[in-house]
């Protein structure tokens, strides 16, 4: 016979690693973007057609294995295709244009206010009120987030006013996916979540994005076709599927604080990829992101998180 107790520890605990390992796969997102952008792909098309391809992963793995599992409520399909697609389609814009204008590291600097706005507004929102230990969590998270931006060797975080725009737009819109995604996953499982709301993203961008200044073209080569494939896969189909159903478990500012996990592998990346290292100072900062990050693990509940519901 199952222990709840223990039953509810073990869920937090898969929640708390799953969500650090969709930041551990998001952490690829700007390498593939300037990899994207040096092959004559577009911020635009890469914003379209990385969820896209994302989609498509899911429809073909879902429909062949769960299809069922599609099924909500007229409700939650309205929420999910309206509310999580705007603030999905909002971020796939709002990311690629802030790197393409404002480089990688400023880009993830303005992204990471996210946790911020998650922890002041999860309660009001949601009813679920941070402890002082995790503001206190989140805002090391953050302050080590900006200490590794500035602490880039060879790389200036260029804050111009529409890097900083689309930054803080994708900051914006990514803490109102958290939001809606914890409000959702619970409620209607996080197969849902993410197909919808990735659907609803695509139907946004299709809409919008003609009229940006630079309009979306194909990609020219099948090797920029295989890496947005790719791109699609791993950060769309498998890391948000990851991270909503993460939501399901743990709260959305335990969530938020795990998910500043993406710049350290990020960093990693970057020095080992395309040899964008950090200074001290940017490594003091990844040190304090990984305090935060595993301040979180350490203090994960023993029982059950209630969930939205009650």
């Amino acid at each position: 016979m199952s222990d709840p107790h223990r039953d509810g520890g073990s869920k937090a605990l898969r929640g708390y690693v799953e969500a650090v390992g969709a930041a551990a796969l998001w952490g690829s997102s700007g390498i593939f973007s300037v990899y994207l952008f040096r092959m004559g792909v577009t911020p635009q098309a890469v914003a379209l057609f990385r969820p896209a391809l994302g989609l498509l992963f899911l429809l073909v793995a879902v429909t062949t294995s769960r299809p069922a599992s599609l099924r909500v409520s007229r409700r939650g399909l309205a929420v999910l295709f309206l509310g999580g697609g705007a603030t999905v389609g909002v971020f796939q814009v709002g990311y690629q244009l802030s790197v393409d204008a404002a480089g990688v590291p400023a880009t993830v600097a303005l992204l990471y206010v996210a946790p911020a706005i998650v922890v002041a507004l999860s309660g009001p929102l949601l009813g679920e009120w941070p402890t002082f230990a995790r503001v206190g969590l989140a805002a090391l998270a953050v302050l080590g987030v900006w200490m590794s931006v500035l602490g880039a060797h060879d790389v200036t975080a260029a804050f111009g006013s529409a890097g900083v725009g689309w930054g803080l737009a994708a900051a914006a819109s990514y803490a109102g996916y958290i939001l809606i995604g914890r409000y959702a996953a619970p409620r209607w499982g996080s197969l849902p979540t993410v197909v919808y709301s990735t659907a609803g993203a695509c139907l946004l961008l299709v809409v919008l994005l003609p009229f940006t200044p630079v309009p979306v073209t194909l990609p020219r080569t099948a090797s920029a076709w295989a890496l947005l494939g790719f791109f699609g896969l791993l950060t769309v189909a498998v890391a948000q599927f990851l991270f909503f159903d993460a939501l399901r478990f743990v709260e959305a500012s335990r969530a938020a604080v795990s998910a500043t996990a993406e710049p350290v592998v990020a960093a990693l990346l970057a020095t080992v990829l395309i040899g964008q290292g950090l200074d001290p100072l940017g490594w003091v900062g990844l040190a304090l992101v990984v305090t935060g990050v595993a301040g979180v693990g350490l203090s994960l509940p023993r029982t059950s998180v209630r969930t939205p519901d009650g």
